[in-house]
C-alpha cells in the first residue's frame, strides 16, 4: 500500500495553509504533490516551504557529451533541444518548481564572438519555450521559469566582456528576448563583481520582471566570506573582496522599485551557510542558494569524483532553509536526483515567510535611487 499525507504549515501570521501531499509507495522516496499553493511566485516565495529549484544544466550537458564552449554546446536548444528538454522534464519530475532556462551562455557578445549572432533570439527564445513545453508535460504542479543571463565570456574568460555601457545594454536585449518568451523572472547568474552587478541588473530590470543576483561566495584562510573574483583561470577575472563590504554597495545603486532576490550560487556546500548569514546580515529580502559540488576538469566537462551525495545535499537544504533561504536548488554537479532527494526532505518544512500585521510580505522591492 502507498501513503498520502497532507503537508500543512503555519505561516507567522497564524493560518494554516496546506502546501502539498507527500506520496510514496514501499521503498520509495516520496514526492511532493503541491495542492493549494499560490499561482504566482511571490505568493509562493510567502507560503509554505521553500520554492524548490531545479539543479545544473550544463553539467548535465557534459553527461551527454556536450563540451563547455564549443558550437555545439551554445547551439544545443536549436539543434538538439530534445536532449535540453529531457534534462528539464527530469527535474520537473524530480519536484522542481523554478527551471533555470539554458540561456546561461546565450549573450550576444558571446553568440557575435562565436559567428552565431544571427541565433541570438531564436536560441534564446527556444530556452523559454522549450523549458515550458518540457516542464509541463512532466509534471502537473505549478512551475516557473527563470531566464538565466550570465557573466560568461568568450572563450570562458570574463576579459572578453564589453565595457559595462555595451553590457548593460546586451543584458536588456537578452532580458527582454526572455522575457517575452515567457520568463517568469531574470537570473543574473555567476556575478563576482560589484560595477558587474549594477549594470547587469539595470539591464535586467528593463524586462519589467523579478531579478534574481547569483553571487559567487567562498570563505577565505580567516574564515572570512568573500565575494569570489579570482579563480584559477580567467573565468573569475577580479579580486576577492569581502562580503560583508561590497554587498551595501551593490544592493544601495540597485534600481529602484527592482524586484530583487540574493542568490549565493555555484559556491561550495560548505561555504553557503556562512555565505547565506552574510547576506541576511544586510539584506531582508527572499535568500536562494544554489551550490555547486564536484569541480571543472578543465577539458570542457565536469568532475564528480568528489560530489555530495543526494542525501548529504538533501541535509545541507534543510540547514539552508533554517537560515532562511527561501529558494533551495542546485548549481554544477547537482542532477535529478539530488533535486529529489531535496524535495522530499523540505516538503514538510514550516515557511519562514515573514508576516506583517496579518499579511506575508511580497518580494522584497528596492528602495534605493537609481542614480
Amino acid at each position: 500500500m502507498g501513503r498520502e499525507v497532507i503537508v500543512m504549515v503555519e505561516a507567522e501570521c497564524g493560518e494554516k495553509v496546506s502546501v502539498g501531499m507527500l506520496t510514496s509507495s514501499p521503498g520509495e522516496m516520496p514526492v511532493v504533490k503541491p495542492t493549494d499553493l499560490p499561482a504566482d511566485l511571490p505568493g509562493r516565495l510567502n507560503t509554505g516551504p521553500p520554492v524548490r529549484m531545479d539543479g545544473a544544466m550544463n553539467t548535465e550537458l557534459a553527461r551527454r557529451g556536450f563540451t563547455f564552449t564549443t558550437a555545439e554546446w551554445l547551439c544545443v536548444n536549436i539543434d538538439a533541444p530534445e536532449v535540453v528538454a529531457g534534462i528539464h522534464a527530469g527535474y520537473a519530475a524530480a519536484g522542481a518548481e523554478l527551471h533555470i532556462a539554458n540561456s546561461f551562455s546565450a549573450a550576444r557578445h558571446v553568440l557575435e564572438a562565436a559567428g552565431l549572432g544571427d541565433r541570438f533570439e531564436s536560441i534564446n527564445r527556444a530556452s523559454v519555450e522549450l523549458c515550458r513545453e518540457a516542464i509541463d508535460a512532466a509534471a502537473p504542479h505549478r512551475q516557473w521559469i527563470a531566464g538565466s543571463i550570465s557573466t560568461y565570456a568568450a572563450g570562458h574568460d570574463r576579459r572578453n566582456l564589453p565595457g559595462l555601457h555595451a553590457l548593460e545594454r546586451n543584458v536588456a536585449d537578452q532580458a527582454r528576448v526572455l522575457a517575452v518568451a515567457g520568463a517568469d523572472l531574470i537570473a543574473l547568474e555567476m556575478m563576482s563583481d560589484a560595477d558587474l552587478c549594477v549594470a547587469m541588473a539595470r539591464g535586467a530590470a528593463e524586462a519589467g520582471l523579478p531579478v534574481l543576483l547569483g553571487l559567487i561566495c567562498v570563505r577565505d584562510a580567516s574564515g572570512r566570506v568573500m565575494l569570489f573574483g579570482r579563480g584559477r583561470d580567467h573565468l573569475y577575472a577580479g579580486e576577492n573582496v569581502p562580503l560583508d563590504e561590497v554587498l551595501p554597495s551593490i544592493l544601495e545603486r540597485m534600481p529602484a522599485g527592482l524586484r530583487l532576490i540574493i542568490a549565493v550560487m555555484h559556491s561550495t556546500a560548505e561555504d553557503t551557510g556562512p555565505a547565506i548569514a552574510v547576506v541576511r546580515a544586510g539584506w531582508d529580502g527572499d535568500i536562494a542558494v544554489y551550490p555547486n559540488t564536484g569541480a571543472n576538469n578543465l577539458a570542457g566537462g565536469w568532475d564528480w569524483t568528489d560530489a555530495q551525495t543526494p542525501e548529504a545535499f538533501a541535509a545541507s537544504c534543510e540547514q539552508w532553509a533554517a537560515r532562511g533561504a527561501r529558494l533551495i536548488g542546485g548549481c554544477c554537479g547537482y542532477g535529478p536526483e539530488h533535486i529529489r532527494a531535496m524535495s522530499a526532505r523540505l516538503a514538510g518544512l514550516q515557511s519562514e515567510a515573514s508576516c506583517e500585521g496579518g499579511a506575508c510580505r511580497s518580494m522584497t522591492s528596492v528602495q534605493t535611487n537609481d542614480e
